[in-house]
């Protein structure tokens, strides 16, 4: 956010009234029984307190308003979680959320930093470095750092498989998104050029980027499992 956005931001956000203890508590009882406007409460009461964290991660990759967008989704994972009868309050039990979701947004955003300072011109494999000092791949992605094979520098056909059968696990925009992200079989594409092709936000394209991942190293774990 620029600062007159992000300002206009704290004026919305500031005419919530904070929650109590004894509040927070029903909340996450109704939350728990289903009720969406008691999520909404809860979230929207603590919006400040996640421009606050954010606030700490300026100028490590993201800006201000990517951070509170990825601080916000921690939010909400955190408030569907949240149970007040256990004593704690929400703000204690949130930050946990706030932050993971943050970091791992920064760490995605420097392998795409890697992706576009590489040069351009060449197809690329799954295990293709994308360029930068950490040869960044969508197999390094996936892999195990704990795998054999991952200190492996041999790329076999059992990992070939996994990686593969991993890819069909996604549907057609998740793949489109990955494919391009990583450039396999095509040159890579910045997450601005991927959002413009696909008539998306970037953020949008971020999103669909991050549960493809979580996907992709799931099913690509379960096709190595079955075939060791």
């Amino acid at each position: 956010m620029i600062d007159n956005a992000l300002n206009i931001y704290l004026d919305e956000i500031g005419r919530t009234s904070l929650l109590t203890a004894e509040e927070e508590c029903r909340l996450s009882s109704r939350i728990q029984a289903g009720d969406e406007r008691a999520l909404n409460k809860l979230i929207e009461a603590n919006l400040r307190f996640v421009v606050a964290i954010a606030r700490q991660y300026q100028g490590k990759g993201l800006s201000m308003d990517d951070l509170v967008s990825e601080g916000n989704i921690g939010l909400m994972k955190a408030a569907s979680k949240f149970d007040g009868s256990r004593g704690l309050r929400f703000v204690n039990y949130a930050v946990v959320f706030v932050r993971q979701q943050i970091e791992k947004a920064l760490k995605l955003e420097t392998a795409e930093q890697r992706v576009e300072n590489a040069r351009d011109g060449q197809s690329r494999s799954v295990d293709a470095p994308l360029g930068g000092r950490a040869n960044m791949s969508l197999l390094s992605v996936l892999a195990d750092a704990n795998s054999p094979l991952a200190d492996s520098r041999v790329y076999n056909s059992s990992v070939a498989a996994a990686v593969e059968y991993a890819l069909r696990s996604l549907d057609v925009r998740e793949l489109k998104v990955i494919t391009a992200y990583f450039g396999i079989e095509q040159d890579h594409l910045t997450m601005a050029e991927i959002a413009e092709d696909m008539q998306l936000k970037r953020e949008r394209v971020r999103q669909i980027r991050n549960r493809a991942l979580r996907r992709l190293k799931k099913a690509y774990k379960q096709r190595l499992a079955a075939i060791s």
